[in-house]
């Protein structure tokens, strides 16, 4: 994942990449109008409206930025007709050479964590092994330590995970700024991190186990990335 996502980046000359959290606030008129006609004040009518509204976004920056990144919990809320657009939504990114980031940022331990880990590492029926969501990248909470990460980094077999470090919201500051043995505890985690992902380096030189670090936290985001070479 990560070379792939490396050379995307060379070949847009662009490191960005677009979110597609959609609320029905954010929404056109006519296209709400539209589908409310056909399927009611739904969720249904919901997941048809962010479907065509992902569509409509992703046919205007595919030849302009590598990777997509769909946040799961603007889907989910809507139940099974969310879900169906958000892999809709990744089917149509993948279609047009886009890098897909599935924000879910799940984290647990155990068979919990294992089935998580399906995202990217697919589930097996009776021997048969079928790639349900496609991402070829998710966001996962390193809360529960090595076992709970562990799962996520066996599934990374050409496909990568992005470690919460230091997220962008102020809150954040309550615990991960929290001193341990004398350093905040973000830098803590990012040792983590790099422990994670020392085996699973590509040919660019970077992990398929990668760091989520706000932009929010310049001076941190800088010394966060001499920390992580990789």
């Amino acid at each position: 994942m990560i070379d792939q996502l490396i050379d995307k980046i060379r070949e847009t000359g662009n490191p960005s990449v677009v979110g597609l959290d959609p609320t029905p606030a954010m929404i056109p008129e006519y296209l709400k109008r539209q589908m409310y006609r056909q399927y009611g004040q739904t969720p249904e009518a919901v997941a048809a409206i962010f479907t065509a509204f992902n569509r409509l976004v992703i046919e205007q920056i595919w030849d302009l930025i590598p990777a997509v990144k769909p946040q799961i919990a603007m889907y989910e809320q809507y139940g099974i007709p969310g879900l169906t657009s958000y892999m809709e939504t990744i089917r149509y990114a993948k279609s047009k050479g886009l890098i897909v980031i599935g924000d879910i940022k799940r984290g647990d331990i155990g068979s919990t964590a294992a089935a998580y880990a399906s995202h990217i590492g697919g589930v097996e029926i009776e021997g048969v092994r079928h790639d349900l969501w496609k991402e070829d990248a998710i966001t996962v909470n390193p809360y529960f330590g090595t076992d709970g990460i562990q799962p996520f980094v066996a599934a990374c077999k050409g496909r990568g995970i992005f470690v919460l470090i230091r997220s962008s919201n102020p809150g954040s500051a309550e615990l991960q700024e929290l001193e341990t043995g004398g350093e905040a505890m973000y830098l803590k985690v990012a040792d983590l991190v790099a422990e994670w992902g020392k085996d699973l380096i590509g040919q660019h030189g970077y992990s398929e186990v990668g760091a989520v670090v706000g932009a929010t936290w310049p001076e941190q985001g800088s010394a966060l990335r001499e920390r992580l070479p990789n």
